[in-house]
């Protein structure tokens, strides 16, 4: 019968081996998870979690879809952003529609974005709403290409 002939120092690189690996392969899921905000050239945009604002005169539930942005320097921003409703596989989240801001902030100011769109009642039950967002700086007529999008969290809001 064979018994264990690794030493006792090989047995510890092998296990702080498969330590590292296994604390690598986590930060790269980790890295995969979309990014609350984003930062280019002094400015930071985050798309905040819808909330509910208040009934129109309709009756109909109106969101409020808010943006956070601040400078450090002085920047004119160009914001996009897209309203979702989540949906599990295998059906594609739903597109509500898009909004494009213009803002300019002199340094050291931040600014929330309100934008008051009304619940769509797209399928039984609870809707789960989200926004996407991403942006451009300029300054001096010089303009960065888009951020990547970023996701807000999701709002489960019945209909």
């Amino acid at each position: 019968m064979r018994t264990n002939t690794l030493s006792k120092p090989k047995r510890a690189r092998i296990i702080s081996v498969l330590a590292v690996s296994l604390g690598l392969a986590g930060a790269g899921l980790a890295l995969g998870t979309p990014a609350q905000a984003s930062t280019l050239y002094s400015c930071t945009v985050t798309p905040l979690k819808p909330i509910f604002s208040h009934f129109n005169t309709s009756g109909v539930k109106v969101l409020d879809y808010r943006i956070t942005a601040s400078c450090t320097s002085s920047r004119s921003l160009y914001i996009q952003q897209q309203r979702w409703e989540d949906d599990s596989w295998p059906n594609g989240d739903d597109y509500l529609g898009g909004t494009d801001f213009s803002r300019y902030l002199s340094a050291g100011t931040s600014t929330t974005i309100h934008n008051y769109r009304t619940l769509v009642d797209g399928e039984l039950g609870y809707e789960e709403v989200y926004q996407k967002v991403r942006f451009k700086v300029g300054s001096g007529g010089v303009w960065s290409g888009y951020t990547g999008w970023q996701n807000s969290a999701v709002l489960s809001i019945s209909n």
